[in-house]
């Protein structure tokens, strides 16, 4: 016992501050009656009046001087996710930063492919901005730069951010050069972008787990693990899309992530069965969570896209629930964070396309 009291006050010391803090941002999350007082109301308008009663307050205050409806929602989240992010990092002792900074590669991701589709669109800046979030490895200097960018110079610019610096450096070159060159060659062209954003997945995956990996903190094996399972889930997707249009087993393998847990046998069951409730069968042992209510013939594609993010999320409060005094607390609360955000967005632009409360309620993620 007493072996182990050195150990504890050193993990209190380092973890104490940090993990104190976040417990109390923790507790500002919004709750799920407040989710579902947004869901009942009629507008969008309605929705930022109850979200002026939360942390949203100065975000929304400052988005309304140029943006309404859902874009005001959108870019109020961007920023106080961004406020959040920033105050994470700042808290969380240096030698474990790392690994809250891996995490928010995919943000990085999600940015490029909003500036690749909006540049294709030939929209504006200011159209996009709401949905881009300042957190990883882009600012908002790199998004106007990438935004007025052509085609002849996407890379040059993409090169010159924190972002690019680390995913086209040489010093990445024990990540698979294929993969590299594959991503380096969709931003080089908007139509190879677009044609190639599962390749640019499985790059970004890639990275997030090589920054995870040279990082010594005992949670991050159980991170890495979550990565495993959104990857399968993003997996068992493109089979299904694939599958829809006839694609043939050959080039469905070709199409996949690399790094996920199903394996070849798995992901066989899976192209060759009749229906979603028969692919839920099949994945429910990684997916242990995972509901898919209806009629088999009647499930859409999105329902099963709801499921999977649904368990993964489970997953995740699982594996960071019980966490003290570690960066796992934060981790966790960065995760629920996450999904708040998501929930926020997707309830407003609902509100905008009048869908019905309760096909609302089954897109929510409530953990």
């Amino acid at each position: 016992m007493n072996l182990q009291m050195p150990k504890l006050e050193s993990r209190a010391l380092k973890y104490g501050y940090s993990n104190a803090r976040v417990k109390a941002m923790k507790g500002l999350l919004l709750k799920s009656n407040q989710l579902e007082e947004m869901i009942r109301v009629n507008s969008v308008e309605a929705m930022v009046e109850l979200l002026y009663k939360t942390g949203y307050k100065n975000e929304l205050a400052g988005a309304a001087v140029n943006y309404s409806g859902s874009a005001l929602v959108e870019l109020a989240a961007s920023r106080n996710f961004a406020k959040i992010v920033r105050k994470l990092i700042k808290i969380t002792p240096k030698e474990d930063q790392a690994v809250v900074r891996a995490l928010l590669i995919r943000w990085d991701l999600l940015n490029l492919k909003s500036l690749m589709h909006a540049k294709r669109l030939k929209r504006s800046y200011d159209e996009v901005r709401p949905y881009l979030f300042e957190v990883g490895g882009l600012r908002e200097e790199d998004f106007k730069r990438i935004m007025k960018a052509d085609e002849a110079s996407i890379m040059r610019e993409l090169r010159r951010t924190e972002l690019g610096e680390k995913m086209l450096a040489i010093g990445t070159a024990n990540l698979s050069r294929r993969m590299r060159e594959s991503f380096t060659s969709a931003l080089r062209s908007l139509d190879m972008f677009l044609q190639m954003e599962t390749i640019i997945d499985a790059y970004i995956y890639m990275f997030m787990d090589h920054a995870l990996s040279e990082v010594g903190a005992k949670e991050v094996g159980d991170i890495r693990q979550l990565l495993r399972r959104e990857i399968d889930a993003k997996n068992i997707l493109i089979i299904e899309r694939l599958k829809r249009h006839g694609i043939n087993k050959e080039k469905i393998f070709g199409s996949l992530i690399k790094g996920g847990t199903l394996n070849e046998l798995t992901l066989n069951r899976v192209i060759e069965a009749k229906d979603l409730q028969a692919v839920i069968h099949i994945i429910r042992p990684k997916f242990r969570q995972i509901e898919l209510k209806g009629e088999a013939g009647k499930l859409k594609l999105t329902d099963l896209e709801i499921a999977l993010e649904k368990s993964i999320t489970a997953q995740k409060v699982l594996a960071f629930h019980t966490t003290v005094l570690s960066v796992g607390v934060i981790v966790g609360f960065l995760l629920l964070k996450e999904e708040e955000i998501n929930n926020i967005r997707k309830i407003a632009k609902c509100k905008e396309f009048n869908v019905p409360e309760n096909e609302v309620r089954e897109m929510l993620v409530v953990v």
